[in-house]
């Protein structure tokens, strides 16, 4: 037996200590995929072996959130840990927009860049582009490869913006280190794959320090198309009836490599146990499909919302309930489907809480991994706020209340005809029989919280960066 002396038991101590390197971080956003439209959450007719695995030994999240029902806000709620509405956003940055996210709200990774940790972002950005402040080069990204606008062409890039209007084929650019480019993209080559390249790139840059990657596919986002390759892999899977539905599956399986590539990288460079990775949509289902009367339903049924009720853009479960997974060795349990509300907030506190790093601000999300590991049984979340623009809902224990201007696909009602429905989520996780009439008492306890709430946004530092919505109070009256 090894007798320790006072210098060998400082040097195994210094030895340990080298040996214990900080873990990595990982966010893999997709970009509209539904609660329907994966092998693991019962979706028979998806190819999507990696994703399923990357589940299997990870948690998955029956009731995970997003802070939206469109892109934009959603990622600003995810990337700051905090209700996007505290900063003025509660809408889409559109291509000629002239804001972008507030330079005084922190993101992730202006936490985990002053820790020392590498930063990439790759893929859309979505948080601002009309001036060079909002870009990732100057948010505290070491490198990005991607297009700042929301949606894309899937194989062609412009080399001027003046040449991309109208065309959604906006430049690709690199920046590294600062200094930003417009990338020479070869036309034919498929942007999801190439940001997959990327991504497994960049981890292999990085494999010997701490790193953070933000890898936002604009996939599966219109203009849906998937090179003949995918097509044809699916096609041995299954026979597809539904022609949108295939073309589907193919982008999602081109998405699927993804993971499965990155995944095989980590192991290539022995960093799979020590890596961290959220697994996410930004929201669910589209309701339309290539034209704003032509319906994601029926016969040309292309994303699947799982059976809830609503699409993207409605504060129904449909638009803001999505597929949420953390792979997370040592720390998260394999194999578990955990059965709590979860929303995207949580991965900004809990990344940090690991990380050993308090953030600047107060955040709305909590440490989740105490949760998924059973040392507390309490809920991470006993209220849960939600915005788009007039569109709003609010959840208390499994009670939600809800209002959506928008009711049988695209029949958009008057807004004073709108009136918010109650629903309670554990009896009725569809939304089909509203309880208002029956729980009267109960719709005013959650309305009057959501006014509370509401009222107050944007804080006081921040300015109002939309419209202010229709249907936000002007006071709150107290008897």
């Amino acid at each position: 037996m090894l007798k320790l002396t006072p210098l060998l038991f400082l040097l195994f101590s210094f030895h340990g200590l080298v040996a214990q390197k900080p873990d990595n971080f990982i966010i893999i956003l997709i970009d509209d995929m539904g609660a329907g439209d994966l092998g693991f959450m019962g979706a028979e007719d998806m190819l999507t072996p990696n994703i399923d695995k990357l589940a299997s030994e990870g948690s998955w999240m029956q009731q995970g959130y997003v802070t939206s029902s469109v892109c934009g806000p959603s990622r600003a709620g995810l990337i700051s840990g905090r209700y996007q509405d505290r900063f003025g956003i509660c809408g889409n940055f559109g291509a000629q927009s002239t804001k972008g996210f507030p330079l005084n709200q922190p993101m992730l990774q202006d936490y985990l860049k002053a820790a020392g940790y590498k930063t990439g972002a790759i893929g859309k950005w979505h948080f601002g582009l009309a001036e060079d402040h909002f870009k990732p080069h100057h948010r505290n990204f070491d490198y990005f490869y991607g297009f700042y606008a929301g949606g894309h062409s899937y194989y062609e890039a412009a080399s001027t913006y003046e040449e991309a209007k109208g065309k959604d084929q906006w430049p690709i650019h690199r920046n590294v280190n600062g200094i930003e480019g417009i990338v020479d993209y070869k036309k034919g080559n498929y942007l999801t794959d190439e940001f997959s390249r990327e991504a497994v790139e960049f981890i292999e840059r990085n494999a010997e320090e701490p790193f953070f990657l933000y890898l936002a596919y604009n996939a599966v986002h219109y203009p849906w198309d998937a090179p003949q390759s995918y097509l044809d892999r699916v096609d041995e899977f299954r026979e597809y009836t539904l022609p949108y539905r295939r073309i589907l599956a193919g982008m999602t399986l081109a998405i699927d490599d993804g993971v499965g590539a990155i995944m095989e990288m980590l192991r290539e460079k022995g960093i799979e146990e020590n890596t961290a990775i959220v697994f996410l949509s930004d929201n669910g289902s589209p309701r339309t499909i290539n034209s704003p009367h032509t319906y994601n339903t029926g016969d040309i049924t292309m994303s699947k919302t799982g059976g809830l009720r609503g699409y993207k853009g409605d504060t129904y479960e449909g638009g803001i309930r999505v597929p949420f997974i953390i792979k997370w060795p040592g720390q998260v349990p394999a194999g578990q489907s955990y059965p709590h509300p979860v929303i995207s907030l949580d991965i900004v506190p809990t990344f940090l809480a690991h990380a050993g790093i308090s953030p600047s601000t107060d955040l709305d999300g909590v440490n989740i991994i105490p949760h998924l590991q059973g040392k507390t049984t309490e809920r991470p979340h006993e209220n849960l706020y939600w915005r788009y623009m007039d569109d709003y809902a609010y959840r208390k224990g499994d009670w939600i209340i809800t209002w959506n201007d928008q009711e049988n696909y695209m029949k958009k009602l008057p807004k004073e005809e709108v009136r918010t429905k109650l629903f309670h989520l554990s009896a009725d996780p569809a939304q089909k029989e509203n309880q208002r009439n029956r729980e009267e008492s109960i719709y005013q306890n959650l309305q009057a919280e959501f006014d509370s709430l509401d009222l107050c946004f944007p804080e006081k530092e921040f300015p109002m960066l939309f419209p202010v919505p229709y249907t936000r109070k002007k006071e709150i009256f107290v008897p």
